[in-house]
Order: C-alpha cells, then structure tokens, then sequence
C-alpha cells in the first residue's frame, strides 16, 4: 500500500491593484467558502510589474482583511523588511494578530534588484546583498523577543531596541510563524536556521531540486529536520482556458502546478490578477486537491 501523503494547503495572492477594499474583501470571503487555507498581500509601494504602478498597501490592507473574515489565514508575501523599523513591524504584526484571532503568518524577503528603483523613488536607500540579509535577520530576531519577552534589547549588525515593550503580544504563541521568501543561498541559510516556513518562485523542477538539496543540507547543520518546515510555491496560474470547461481549466492548472513544483511542496499559492472571478478560484482548488 503506498504512502497517503496530506494534500497541500494552498491559497491565494490578492489583486491588490483594484482600488475598491469591498470586492477585495468579497475575493476574500470568495476563497473562504472554497476552503482555501490562506490569503496573502504583496508588499509593494508601487508594483514595477503593473504599467498603472497601483496597489493597496500590504499591512493596512492585512488589518482590514482579518477584521472581516472568520477562517481563512491572512499573511504578507513577502514583507520587505527595508520599508519599516523592526520594533515598527513586530507591533503591527502583534496587532494584525489580536485583529484576526490568531490567523497570521508573517511572511519576509529582502526586496530584490528589481525592488531597487520602486524603493529608491520612494526615498528608500537599496543596501547590498549583505547588508539586507543581515537586515533579514535582525528582524526576525527583533520580531520573536519583541512578541514574547518584556522590556527588549537586541544589538543587531543593522537595528537596534532598547528596553523595548511591544503590547498587546500575538495571539498565537510564542508567535506568528516566519516565512522567509528567496532563492539566493544566503536567504536559504536564513530559512534553515531561523524560518518556520520558505515560499519559492520562478524556478523550474531542476532548479527547485538544487535548491532543495541545499536547503535541506543546511537544515542538516543547524539540527533540524526539513520535514517541519513548510515549502510554498508562489505564481501566477495561467487561466487562459477560463472559457473552456471547468474539467479542462482544472487539469490544465493541475498539469502546470506539476512542473512547477515537486513532492516536497505543501503549500500552494496562486496569483490570477484583477480579472479572475469565482470559476479560476474554484478550479485551482479543485486542481490542488487533485494532485497526487
């Protein structure tokens, strides 16, 4: 008899560029009534793959979301963690978790080259590889003392707290689970030591296997066993066969999630735009819990 593996969770990147917070807390509710696990906001101050340059902002929008749903999870992918204060970020997720009952995941990246110019117009300063992963991990480290301890000091290489008191705390305890999002091997040695979770994308099945294999190596080194840490595929779902059958739109969704990920994955994130309605969000669900 084989092996009966949990099928993957899996959930659904908003379309934060529609201006209107009611139709995107109704996609919401939508995905809700679907039993999908999660929904998540991309944290963007103007979105350079959009021509409009147009999105609702990742924590307001989080706040508003875990007001006005019940179940489904709510979190960031990702977080850049160059936008805010450390001590700034561990109130607002404390908050954004009191709000949702305790439904929060806190997802983190570094921002990337292609964050470089949305950031500097924006009259952020973008550091060098190295200094945003130290960044990286002073937040986390910031972020879990800041949501369980009292009065808080952390002498981090790039932010700093002292006697710092962060209240109401998390619902969840100790704390939301960290995701850490990335590719390059330096984030993976973060997700290893640090992370509860890492989300991937972009990458074919060769790629994510090398990447795999050097995740769960590190893992090895820091003592823990890759089997607790969930790995989630972030993208876009082609929905070009919308107006075909619900069959065929299911099992052409089912055969791209294959190619993009691999056995190994346990959480499934799609992102259709603002022009998908309930027909692509039912099918993906229906393709996600047809995978083997």
């Amino acid at each position: 008899m084989g092996l009966c593996l949990p099928r993957p969770r899996f959930g659904l990147q908003l379309p934060q560029d529609i201006p209107n917070l009611d139709r995107l807390i109704e996609v919401a509710r939508e995905c809700e009534d679907l039993g999908y696990d999660s929904v998540w906001a991309y944290d963007h101050l103007s979105p350079y793959w959009l021509r409009s340059g147009r999105a609702m902002e990742c924590w307001t929008l989080l706040s508003a979301l875990a007001a006005r749903t019940s179940r489904i999870r709510v979190g960031s992918l990702v977080t850049n963690v160059n936008l805010r204060n450390p001590a700034l970020l561990a109130k607002m997720t404390s908050t954004v978790d009191c709000i949702s009952g305790g439904r929060l995941i806190v997802g983190l990246g570094t921002g990337d080259r292609k964050s470089a110019h949305e950031m500097q117009t924006h009259g952020y300063h973008f550091p060098s590889l190295e200094q945003r992963i130290s960044r990286l991990r002073d937040t986390i480290l910031i972020l879990r003392s800041m949501w369980t301890g009292g009065n808080v000091s952390v002498a981090g290489k790039t932010s700093q707290v002292l006697n710092a008191l962060s209240l109401p705390k998390p619902k969840q305890k100790p704390g939301p689970p960290i995701w850490i999002g990335g590719r390059h091997n330096m984030i993976l040695d973060l997700v290893a030591e640090l992370a509860d979770g890492w989300n991937y994308w972009g990458m074919d099945r060769r790629q994510l296997g090398e990447r795999e294999k050097y995740l769960f190596e590190k893992c090895a080194e820091f003592g823990r066993p890759h089997t607790g840490l969930i790995k989630s595929w972030a993208g876009k779902v082609d929905r070009t066969g919308q107006s075909s059958s619900n069959l065929t739109m299911v099992e052409d969704m089912r055969r791209e999630l294959l190619s993009k990920t691999s056995e190994h994955t346990d959480y499934l994130i799609a992102s259709f735009g603002r022009e998908a309605d309930r027909k692509a969000y039912e099918a993906f669900a229906e393709a996600v819990t047809s995978l083997p």
